[in-house]
Formats: structure tokens, sequence, C-alpha cells
């Protein structure tokens, strides 16, 4: 039995790694994204009906976000603050002092669940939620061009990064994950010497020959505290229903 196993073990994995097929040359497509998010929906709070609008922006100043809240029983108001994206959520930070000052908007289906640490909910108990207002939000296109060369180096253009990065693909399971990183003088935060990391998450259309979609995008941004004396990192995640398709260029 051992002996049948030294000698099928290589024939599988040969096997395998036949059956994928690796990238090579150029493919172009292009990215969709939200860059102002309009939320809309009520809350019921003291037997009256609230109405809330959440505005979410991504801007070259950054991640930008404001909230009108009006209520029968209470005065009208509007707060600001900034934003980042996970995984189904997006946290929104408001810094104007009042409480709560951290929100999550998180996916539900259709609609989006509007939520605090402590928990926020209607009179009933039931959920907040929000629906995004097609009408009133808008998307934007971006490019994206990978050019696939020897030894897993690849070549990135667009695709967030704004700029032509030298970057390395290799296998993940049945996916082809790119990693790039943008060069300090391009890097979106203005720090001299902080590094983005971008990471394409790709697979092989199963009904187009020659044809990858885009499955996830995910960026590594460097930040520091207020006081300068620690670097950290945050990440931004973006999976697409949807999936972008990135044809063979000749």
């Amino acid at each position: 039995m051992s002996f049948l196993r030294i000698i099928l073990f290589p024939i599988i994995l040969l096997a395998i790694s036949c059956g994928r097929q690796d990238p090579s040359g150029k493919y172009s497509g292009e990215i969709k994204d939200w860059v102002y998010e309009v939320f809309e929906g009520s809350v019921i709070s003291n037997g009256e009906a609230g109405k809330i609008r959440l505005i979410l922006r991504q801007t070259p100043d950054g991640m930008i976000a404001s909230m009108d809240f009006e209520h029968p029983k209470v005065k009208s108001t509007r707060r600001d603050g900034m934003w980042e994206v996970g995984d189904g959520e997006r946290r929104i930070r408001f810094k104007d002092e009042r409480e709560p000052s951290e929100y999550f908007l998180i996916k539900k289906g259709m609609r989006f669940a509007f939520q605090t640490k402590e928990g926020l909910s209607n009179d009933d108990g039931s959920p907040v939620l929000l629906m995004r207002n097609v009408g009133l939000s808008r998307k934007a296109s971006y490019p994206l061009i990978l050019i696939f060369n020897f030894d897993g180096e690849v070549t990135v253009s667009g695709g967030g990064a704004d700029a032509e990065v030298a970057g390395e693909w290799k296998w993940s399971g049945s996916s082809v994950v790119v990693t790039a990183k943008l060069p300090p003088e391009r890097n979106s935060m203005g720090r001299g010497k902080d590094l983005e990391t971008y990471k394409y998450f790709l697979q092989w259309d199963e009904v187009m020959e020659n044809e990858l979609l885009l499955e996830k995008m995910v960026v590594m941004r460097p930040f520091r505290t207020q006081d300068g004396a620690k670097r950290q990192s945050w990440m931004s995640s973006l999976s697409f229903q949807d999936k972008p398709r990135l044809v063979s260029i000749p």
C-alpha cells in the first residue's frame, strides 16, 4: 500500500497542476465601484418615526461620511465624519464629541442594518434598516490591466492604484492572487515612507476561455496615530457580486 502511495502521489499532483492554466500575457477590464452612496431609512423612537439619511463618499481627501437625522421630538441634526470598508460592513466614525460616535452599516440582503456597539433598534426591538437610494448614488469605472510575465512577475495598471507598478502572482487554491505595492511617491495617503499593498483575487471563467474574473480586491493602507509615533495599517476589502471580466489582449 505504501509503495502505491509513493507512485500515485506525484501522479495526482501532476494531474492537479496540469488542470489549471497559468495566466500569461495582457488582460484588460474595468472595476466599477460606488464613489457616492446614499442610504435612507427610518427609526421608530418614543412612538414616532424619524428619518435617517447617510451619505458615504470616496474623495481624494479621504472617505467622508455625513448623516442627517430628523425626528418630531428631537431637534434635527447633521453629523460629519469618516468611514472605512470591511467585508460586508462599513464603519462610520463621527468626530463631534457626541455619543455614540461609531456606527456600523452591515449588509443584510438588499438592505443594510444600521448599528452601534451598544445596539440600535426601533421601539419594538427590530433592527434599524436602511436602503441604498440608487437614483442618488453614483458609481465610477476604473480600468485594470494586468500583464503576466515569466517567473511569477506581473505588471499592474489602474485598479484603484492609479499607477503602473510591478508585482507578483501565485496560485492560492483555484484562485490567481496578484500582489502589488504602490511606490511611496504615489501613495494616496501622502506618506513618504509607507507603502500601500493591493491584492487582486481572480479565477478563470469556466465558459469563456482566456478570460479572468475578479472576485475580490483587498487594499492594505498604512497610517499613523495622532502623535505620529506608531505606524499601523488598516484593510479595506471589496468583493464583487458581478465579477469584473478581464479579457486577454493580443
